[in-house]
């Protein structure tokens, strides 16, 4: 699967002359960890999270925010996401069409699409809901099982 599968699209952002305050409650409201830091012509120029909110000296985000960014294509394999998410030790990759936002793809969205995963043991047909289907929508097949394959850096 690719990125595309499964990222968020309606991302909710800020701008560099934001408060530190505003972006607390930004985050509060919407129990998320951190948000891309946009212009107004949609470029990403870096990220504000939690921890840049309670490590970090300075009033607005421009002073707090990390300016290096690491982001991914709408056509990246989830596999990928996967690990670099695990190697750098982050939460969330911003998801740019030629350096505008299009989307975030997060852990939890990984985590999304793995408990959606289910097989056929019968034609291995694999399976994406939100719900343990009945029937297999290829063989017919009445018994489905959670796919044991997860998605792991290391594969």
């Amino acid at each position: 699967m690719k990125v595309k599968d499964v990222m968020t699209t309606q991302v909710i952002t800020v701008k560099e002359d934001q408060t530190k305050q505003q972006v607390a409650r930004l985050l509060t409201r919407h129990r998320i960890s951190g948000v891309p830091v946009i212009r107004n012509d949609n470029v990403v120029v870096g990220v504000v999270t939690e921890y840049d909110i309670i490590a970090k000296e300075g009033q607005r985000v421009s002073e707090i925010m990390t300016r290096s960014l690491i982001s991914v294509s709408e056509e990246t394999d989830l596999e990928e996401v996967a690990r670099i998410l695990v190697h750098e030790h982050i939460k969330r990759l911003v998801v740019l069409d030629h350096g505008r936002l299009v989307g975030i793809v997060s852990r939890a969205d990984l985590i999304k699409e793995v408990a959606m995963r289910w097989v056929c043991p019968v034609c291995g047909e694999m399976i994406h809901s939100q719900i343990l289907p009945e029937h297999c929508p290829r063989c017919g097949a009445s018994k489905i099982a959670i796919l044991a394959e997860a998605l792991s850096p290391g594969s």
